[in-house]
């Protein structure tokens, strides 16, 4: 049986989809798939795309080592949506 997280989004890799799980008041969980990414995963990678983008530009170490610490946050919310 597969055991997604509850309420959020989570990729399935068996079906090639996105899944979002929640309980019924019965205490069944209900799944609803979608194909597009959720509107929270390509909110995330742009947030990564333009910290990527400002880091470059940077020289300031400090500044550097701050938005890769917020990159790596955005990063980890990326990976646990794609867990099974």
């Amino acid at each position: 049986m597969r055991k997604f997280t509850l309420d959020r989004w989570n990729f399935s890799k068996r079906s090639g989809k996105w899944v979002w799980v929640t309980k019924s008041k019965s205490g069944k969980r209900k799944y609803f798939y979608q194909l597009e990414p959720p509107k929270e995963f390509i909110e995330l990678t742009m947030k990564i795309k333009q910290l990527n983008d400002k880091m470059l530009k940077t020289e300031d170490l400090e500044e550097n080592e701050r938005i890769f610490r917020q990159m790596m946050e955005y990063s980890k919310l990326l990976q646990n949506m794609g867990r099974e």
